[in-house]
């Protein structure tokens, strides 16, 4: 920053940009009287550094990766004053691998001090023997033994996620040692205990017993768990603060006595920091209910008047009696009611997709109860959501205060277009069905009305959902041929058909055909159908009627088949009426986690509306998923249960249920264990279906594998383990079940959660008679 017949700069930014550049230290200049002005002398010295540094003695580690952990990315020159920097990287990432007992010495030749350079940086490197853990053992935890094996673990090891691991089923040789991941482990336990009331606990790390070889290790940690303290008082205060953060308390909105009676911490009980969050769920959903919204949901969290739960809460110690008082500080916040509900970010998209799925309306008071499950129903259409797209945002939910009325919010919901049109040319294998092709274009959000501008323009359009968008309608067209199984069909369905948002009434137009090759014959189905569903509230219960008609052909029968399939031999067109009751709260309807499913189903063929077979057939099915685990985590383990009862009845000619009509067991689906239609009774070597059928599986689903969202904090499960249980029975008569013919099985499976759900299934029989069993299953869904 000097220049010649210049002015002499009093800043001296110069100086911090060479060091920047060049790690030149620049000393304070010399300034000499020459003439009108002056002479400076600028005197500078030059770290010494070296431009090719060595590792040597690296035998188990590349040097490739030894750079990496030296952070040479981009260089290959260091400075001497960088070099013991690099030397604790490089130990630590031994460590990390196992190598406990890893030296490195630096070992630096002659200095050239005319040039400032050293002759050479040397790291003399001493690998050792990669240390592997043979055992460890946790004494003193009486209060958290270590219990069970693999997924049935239990204790204190269990809980707090110990990384250090001895020997197992996939460690043969042990786990790697990593002593910084070791003193983390003690930390996680301790941290395990004080959250669960031993607050005078303490976890420390025993004695390291080495082999000889100094490659195996048994490590020790000695708990002293001390006295459990439990909760002496417990009381509730409303609380404001300042600008200066100072608190006022201020009184409750609600009657303290009626809050204390939700709380699961009470006096008595131990001091555990789970109960803690749990109040702090409670009592923010029983004021968020009742109108008084979370200040952090607020676009301005930092100036709003809403709810706060103060954390951590107001703690008296008594040492003597191993006691703690606990104070609730809750800072209220405003009751509000809503002003507007406002949809942003559905570009091409009509409002009224939105708001029929919000469930509150201007005027009414703010129930986040109301708000939140909205909000999960416009993300549950699908038509906001992009799971290719980490940079995609989830439908959220924010308010607004309103200038000049505190009283009011506006409630905003915050959307993102989402992949709506799904186009697939491929093909697949299904252990129930064969290899099949699949050409399919399904495109949800859909608008009839919505044409494109023009032919040529049609498909950059409708990409960018500019034309047949927009209105919530689906429309699909599905071919599929096959081994076994050749497959088409088009829907189309409108979610309102008269606009009315609210209590509205839906419909839906199908027609598909599906040709089946069986073992026992080859049956042929072309079945229409127009459904109307009246839906109330926001569509969670409905009730759905419409006409039904199909053609079932069944021929190319092999010799002994049963009897009631050379009955239904031939042509049969079905005529007639379905009708269903369904309740439904999933979260998601290809993989859900949470929630339930329910359903009553009746159809009705024949008698008026006529067809070649009166019959009626019922079905009551339900489903329920649990999520366990805190709910704070993203990846969480998972119940399901869910079972059907169905019965089919002839009522008139023919004295008989069709073979297509009966019910029937087994497969990738329902009793898993057994082959597709597999379950009897039989007659000889073939299924006669049932008349009555009823159902019932139990799953355990746990989280093998999960991956950070990118550009998130959140992670997404990508692998699944499923335990399971199936039972079933079937009988050939209607209204009879005869449970010595139960048939039941379990069995695990494993698949692929994310981008689509692929399970594979294997499943043994507990229970079985002259049934067609099939281990292996594996089906293109999780439900």
């Amino acid at each position: 920053g000097i220049e010649l017949g210049k002015p002499f700069p009093l800043q001296r930014s110069g100086v911090q940009r060479v060091w920047d550049v060049y790690r030149v230290i620049v000393h304070e200049p010399v300034i000499e009287p020459l003439g009108d002005g002056v002479k400076v002398t600028i005197r500078v010295k030059e770290l010494p550094l070296d431009v090719d540094p060595r590792f040597v003695g690296n035998v188990e580690i590349s040097t490739e990766k030894l750079r990496e952990w030296a952070q040479l990315y981009d260089r290959e020159q260091i400075y001497l004053h960088e070099a013991e920097r690099i030397k604790r990287r490089l130990i630590t990432g031994y460590r990390h691998q196992g190598f406990h007992h890893a030296e490195i010495d630096i070992v630096t030749g002659g200095v050239r001090a005319d040039e400032g350079i050293i002759d050479d940086v040397i790291f003399e490197i001493r690998e050792g023997p990669k240390v592997r853990v043979t055992g460890v053992r946790v004494r003193g935890n009486e209060s958290m033994r270590d219990t069970g094996w693999g997924f049935w673990r239990g204790g204190l090891r269990k809980m707090a996620e110990v990384q250090t691991k001895g020997r197992g089923l996939f460690r043969w040789w042990g786990g790697v040692f990593d002593e910084e991941e070791l003193l983390a482990d003690l930390v996680a336990m301790r941290q395990v205990y004080r959250d669960r009331g031993w607050l005078d606990v303490k976890v420390e790390l025993g004695p390291l017993k080495f082999n000889d070889a100094r490659n195996r290790v048994k490590v020790h940690i000695l708990v002293d768990e001390g006295p459990l303290w439990r909760v002496g008082a417990l009381d509730i205060v409303g609380v404001e603060v300042d600008e200066d953060g100072r608190e006022r308390q201020v009184p409750l909105v609600f009657p303290r006595e009626e809050l204390l009676q939700y709380l699961q911490l009470k006096p008595g009980v131990p001091f555990e920091a789970l109960r803690v969050l749990v109040d702090q769920r409670t009592l923010t959903s029983y004021y968020g209910e009742r109108g008084y919204p979370q200040r952090r949901d607020f676009w301005n969290p930092l100036e709003a008047e809403g709810f706060m739960f103060l954390d951590p809460p107001l703690l008296i110690f008594d040492f003597e009696r191993k006691e703690v008082a606990v104070t609730y500080r809750l800072q209220q916040g405003r009751r509000r009611t809503i002003r507007e509900v406002l949809v942003v970010g559905a570009a091409n998209t009509n409002d009224r997709v939105v708001r029929r799925e919000v469930g509150i309306l201007p005027g009414d008071l703010v129930n986040m109860r109301k708000i939140e499950r909205g909000r999960a129903r416009i993300k549950g259409t699908g038509y906001f959501v992009n799971p290719r797209d980490p940079r995609h945002l989830d439908p959220q939910v924010k308010f607004r205060e309103v200038e000049g009325d505190p009283e009011l919010v506006d409630v905003e919901y915050r959307v993102q277009e989402g992949t709506v049109v799904d186009f697939q040319l491929g093909g697949g294998v299904n252990s129930d069905s064969g290899l099949a092709g699949r050409l399919s274009l399904n495109m949800r959000n859909f608008q009839g009305s919505n044409l494109p501008s023009g032919f040529w323009s049609s498909f950059g359009e409708i990409y960018r959902k500019e034309a047949f968008h927009g209105n919530g309608e689906t429309f699909g067209i599905d071919l599929a041929p096959g081994s076994q199984v050749n497959y088409w069909r088009v829907a189309y369905a409108h979610p309102d058909l008269f606009g009315s948002h609210f209590n509205r009434f839906s419909g839906r137009i199908e027609l598909n055909a599906r040709d089946r090759i069986f073992r026992s014959h080859d049956e042929a189905r072309t079945f229409g159908s127009v459904t109307l569903a009246r839906l109330f509230g926001q569509g969670d219960f409905s009730v759905r009627f419409g006409p039904r008609w199909q053609r079932v052909d069944i021929d190319d029968l092999d010799n002994n088949v049963p009897f009631t399939l050379t009955q239904s031999e031939g042509e049969t067109d079905f005529l007639g009426l379905f009708t269903e009751v369904r309740y439904s709260d999933l979260d998601n309807i290809l993989s859900p986690r949470r929630g339930s499913f329910s359903a009553w189903s009746n159809t009705i063929y024949g008698g008026p509306f006529g067809g070649d077979n009166d019959l009626w057939k019922s079905e009551l099915r339900h489903e329920r998923y649990f999520q366990l685990g805190n709910a704070e985590d993203d990846v969480r383990p998972g119940i399901f249960l869910g079972g059907a009862l169905g019965v089919a009845q002839p009522f008139d000619e023919p004295d008989f249920v069709n073979y297509a009509e009966r019910f029937f067991l087994g497969g990738s689906a329902y009793l898993r264990g057994f082959d597709f239609r597999g379950v009897g009774p039989n007659d000889g070597d073939f299924a006669l279906g049932g008349e009555t059928m009823a159902r019932f599986t139990a799953e355990y689903r746990y989280p093998i594998y999960s991956t950070p969202v990118p550009g998130t904090s959140r992670r997404q499960e990508m692998f699944r383990l499923t335990l399971f249980t199936d039972w079933g029975v079937l009988d050939p008569d209607s209204f009879q079940l005869d449970l010595d013919e139960v048939r039941a099985s379990i069995g695990f499976g494993f698949g692929l959660v994310q981008p689509i759900p692929l399970t594979f299934q294997f499943g043994w029989p507990l229970r079985e008679d002259d049934d067609d069993l099939e281990v292996f299953s594996f089906r293109l869904t999780f439900r």
